[in-house]
């Protein structure tokens, strides 16, 4: 069953493309150029967030999401092994493309109802972990979720819901067992939901009364370190990239050729992410800009798998609704409008890059700002200076705009 997603191809913009190329890096420059002028002082640092509610408040909530998951493993793997089963649309549509918006909106949810949280605390596991320590930081997270996008978009019968049932176990109990070594606390750098779901919760404007201050806000200590979070973010964009240029008919022309295409999948999949990490920490020059480039990530991913959430999403909730015998016959056979979804995708991938220019330019701002010895307040570096600083990091912000238009209306 082939989760299809994206839009049909350049035909479907409502503008033409090289026009929307061009407007991209208009907006791109235009929103750098605004910030330079009524932007001239850090204003994002420093607000106060709103707890992550993780015990005692959401029992309910919990116990739900655990009893679903446990469901829809079992589901899995006894299950009808067929289209009808809702396997893939759980793990794919629901969980991996659902927790971006839910996030962004509501703040890191995952970490309030993670099953495999609610599974360690209900067999009441030591909470601080037989060797506690913040062990290689959020790094074994990087590469959990760059094993699942090579789950997603080059394993072999992907599918499958047996092939699906049996990675979600088998995800589960490395999970748990590296919790158990760990600590409780391990779930927040170890697995790549909470950690993707953390990073797309800063863009929640329920957890913050300043809008976006939670990008500027510092990632957990546990992280240790800010290339860990570069790498995450650059596997969570890279992985949609490479997933937008394996629909062109130039990578089928290649894999055609090679005669390998999982194998080539494999190495390009890891290159494109291993490219934007070295991309991001070449053009950011000492600043660190990953938190810049989470909207940019959301909105990407967002843009890129619009169309498969509206059609995919409640048709996987229609499918477990009929195997417990209701709704027999009915069909989810909306057809989403390609011009709109392709309005929609451009104004969200526009939005993501004009979010992060700002959130940039902000923190440029912050790092140059420096404490005089005596003095009450922060002294700021000459703003032509902190400009210039930027500079690589706005043509580096253009370039990923015309890529990431381009890449979503290649197929």
């Amino acid at each position: 069953m082939p989760l299809a997603h994206g839009v049909g191809g350049s035909a479907d913009l409502p503008l033409p493309l090289d026009l929307v190329l061009q407007a991209g890096a208009a907006t791109v420059v235009l929103s750098f150029l605004i910030a330079a002028a009524v932007w001239t002082r850090p204003r994002l640092a420093g607000h106060p967030q709103r707890p992550v509610r993780t015990a005692g408040k959401l029992p309910g909530l919990r116990m739900l999401v655990l009893v679903a998951s446990l469901y829809l493993v079992a589901d899995a793997l006894a299950g009808p092994r067929s289209a009808a089963n809702p396997a893939a649309h759980a793990l794919f549509v629901w969980l991996w493309v659902g927790l971006v918006p839910l996030s962004a909106l509501c703040g890191p949810v995952w970490r309030a109802v993670n099953p495999l949280r609610t599974v360690f605390r209900l067999l009441r596991l030591p909470r601080a972990g037989l060797r506690p320590g913040p062990g290689a930081g959020v790094w074994p997270g990087v590469l959990w979720l760059l094993a699942f996008v090579w789950f997603e978009l080059v394993a072999p019968h992907r599918t499958d819901p047996v092939v699906v049932g049996c990675a979600l176990l088998g995800y589960a109990a490395a999970q748990l067992a590296m919790a158990v070594l760990r600590g409780e606390e391990w779930f927040a750098r170890g697995d790549c939901f909470e950690v993707y779901s953390e990073l797309a919760g800063r863009l929640s404007p329920l957890r913050r009364r300043t809008p976006l201050s939670g990008l500027a806000a510092p990632f957990p200590a546990a992280y240790r370190g800010a290339a860990g979070p570069a790498a995450f973010v650059a596997v969570w964009w890279g992985s949609t990239v490479f997933d937008s240029a394996s629909g062109s008919p130039a990578w089928a022309g290649f894999v055609q050729r090679t005669g390998h295409p999982a194998l080539s999948a494999t190495v390009a999949l890891t290159l494109v992410c291993a490219g934007v990490f070295l991309a991001v920490r070449k053009a950011a020059r000492g600043l660190d800009v990953t938190a810049s480039l989470i909207p940019v990530a959301a909105g990407y991913t967002l843009a890129h798998y619009l169309s498969l959430l509206v059609v995919e999403g409640p048709r996987g909730l229609l499918l477990v609704i009929q195997q417990w015998g209701l709704a027999p016959g009915a069909a989810w056979a909306v057809v989403p409008l390609p011009p709109v979804i392709a309005g929609a995708q451009v104004t969200l991938i526009l939005l993501g890059h004009v979010l992060g220019v700002i959130v940039a330019h902000d923190a440029a701002l912050a790092a140059g700002a420096r404490v005089t010895a005596g003095a009450p307040g922060p002294a700021a570096r000459p703003m032509l200076a902190t400009l210039a600083d930027e500079l690589p990091l706005v043509l580096f912000m253009i370039g990923c705009t015309w890529t990431g238009l381009l890449l979503l209306f290649v197929r």
